[in-house]
């Protein structure tokens, strides 16, 4: 059996969390951690090494864009994917342009984020 592919799962919305995390699971992911802002998503990625980081742009302290370079920072193969509710296109060109592999709009669609999630880690 192959081994399920590790999620990190930030976002400063709990219920999302709870939400995301139980679809993941459902889908044969393993959330491995969790973050509910920016600096701790970088210390969360620092300890797990995950294959994958579901990432919100929008979070306290830290928001994604700084987490993303920090995590790029720390390891420059880290696959994220960026979550916004913001859809502005140029913060996600932005994301793209520092490394991020792809991005998610919310409300996150259960089949999109798998099929995306898949497709990075391939």
């Amino acid at each position: 059996m192959t081994p399920r592919t590790t999620v990190l799962l930030c976002d400063d919305s709990r219920a999302l969390r709870l939400l995301t995390a139980r679809q993941l699971a459902e889908c044969g992911f393993d959330v491995i951690g969790e973050a509910d802002n920016g600096v701790a998503a970088v210390e969360q990625y620092e300890k797990l090494r995950p294959d994958v980081v579901l990432l919100d742009l929008v979070m306290p302290q830290q928001d994604g864009k700084e987490a993303l370079r920090r995590i790029r920072e720390l390891d420059p193969n880290a696959r994220v994917v960026i979550l916004s509710s913001l859809g502005a296109q140029h913060d996600i060109e932005e994301c793209l342009k520092l490394g991020a592999k792809s991005y998610l709009q919310k409300p996150i669609d259960p089949d999109a984020m798998v099929r995306v999630l898949r497709e990075t880690v391939a």
